[in-house]
């Protein structure tokens, strides 16, 4: 299907009532089932539904900014089927990183051998929707029409390459270097996570890592060392917990960490993490202020769950 075609007043609900999250899904898939890409398919309304949940039940694809992105992998289909709906009252937003309310859905399908296609229209529907004058128009239109009017050219693609602007998530945690590290550390055992950005304002900094801080107290040689049988009573924290007393996080940060801009490439994502081993890296702009984080859970959940 040609990006001009992908779009009618089908593919958008406009305010529409829904009790619950499996409620909206209902809704959204009985509505993508008469999409003229789907019916040629002849894929069916309950396999639709049963995707959407398998999907769902892996993670949530609720991904900020009250938006919820369900979508799935169809074999068989032809051409991606998307429809998008505003919701009159939000649901609740407890699984995204942001936890806003969500009021604005959508639903994707992608053919199976195609999944680059899916991430791109999914990286132009979160960018579209991040920009509150155009969300605004949106949630204000009343009908499919004027909904269609908003978001007709999202059809529409000329980059071929996806960049890590387009699937980076926003920081929701970060330390401060003049923090005790005592805070510090409490804050990331609130958190459960293992890495932190260190910021000044939105300027990075470094990062502080959990396995950075288990070295603190333990000599350079173990390093050397293909064993610790031979010392194995050796007690790693009493050295810690003498520094951790005294410290700031710009005292202790790591400041080898990976940076890119937003025009980098998936495969320049992928190098850093899986074969330079950062666990994650950090996208920034030219003043190195912290814009997003693309770590492997990441990865994971919008690309090779996707």
């Amino acid at each position: 299907m040609h990006p001009d075609e992908m779009f009618t007043g089908a593919n958008f609900m406009a305010r529409i009532s829904v009790a619950d999250k499996n409620d909206l899904f209902v809704q959204l898939c009985r509505q993508v089932a008469t999409l003229p890409q789907v019916r040629n398919s002849a894929i069916d309304y309950d396999r639709i539904l049963s995707a959407i949940r398998e999907r769902e039940a892996q993670s949530s694809t609720a991904i900020g900014n009250g938006v919820i992105l369900p979508h799935a992998r169809i074999d068989g289909l032809d051409g991606l089927a998307v429809v998008v709906a505003t919701l009159q009252t939000p649901l609740s937003g407890e699984e995204a990183i942001d936890r806003q309310p969500l009021d604005i859905a959508c639903l994707l399908l992608i053919p199976a051998g195609k999944p680059m296609e899916g991430l791109k229209f999914m990286a132009r529907f979160a960018n579209f929707v991040q920009m509150p004058e155009l969300r605004g128009e949106l949630m204000k239109a009343s009908s499919p029409e004027a909904m269609f009017s908003q978001l007709s050219n999202l059809g529409q693609s000329s980059r071929k390459a996806v960049l890590a602007g387009d699937i980076m998530s926003p920081c929701s945690f970060s330390l401060a270097a003049d923090m005790p590290l005592t805070r510090a550390t409490t804050l990331m055992a609130q958190h459960r996570t293992p890495i932190a950005p260190v910021l000044d304002g939105r300027r990075l900094l470094g990062q502080i890592a959990c396995s950075n801080l288990f070295t603190l107290g333990i000599p350079d040689f173990f390093s050397q060392l293909k064993s610790v049988g031979f010392i194995r009573f050796f007690d790693p924290f009493e050295k810690y917990f003498s520094i951790e007393a005294r410290s700031k996080v710009g005292q202790v940060m790591n400041t080898d960490y990976c940076t890119f801009h937003e025009d980098a490439t998936l495969i320049e994502i992928v190098f850093a993490i899986s074969i330079l081993k950062y666990p994650q890296v950090y996208i920034v702009n030219q003043e190195n202020e912290l814009l997003g984080i693309i770590d492997q859970t990441l990865l994971l959940e919008r690309i090779i769950n996707l």
